[in-house]
């Protein structure tokens, strides 16, 4: 169960407390039992299922797999070739 404060406007409280004294229950009860009822009225078009998700953007790595790196740590990331061509080029820059 969920407690939570609810404002409600002092006419609507004095209906509240003269409608619960007419059925002889506790005010909190009867308030309950009125959302409990208009909830699921006031909400009930809004569905989460599957139909609907389809309005809705989706991850598209959800079913993936976390990348593996696989690579091995001795070997350079740069060939040395690459290595070579780029400290050339710094080389003739200067």
């Amino acid at each position: 169960m969920i407690g939570t404060n609810v404002y409600i406007s002092q006419e609507t409280q004095e209906s509240l407390i003269k409608a619960a004294a007419l059925k002889q229950i506790s005010v909190e009860e009867l308030a309950s039992s009125i959302l409990k009822e208009s909830i699921p009225e006031k909400l009930g078009q809004i569905s989460y299922d599957s139909e609907n998700q389809g309005k809705f953007a989706t991850n598209p790595l959800v079913k993936m797999q976390p990348y593996a790196y696989l690579a091995d740590p001795n070997e350079p990331v740069i060939s040395p070739d690459d290595w070579e061509m780029n400290q050339n080029l710094e080389e003739n820059n200067l």
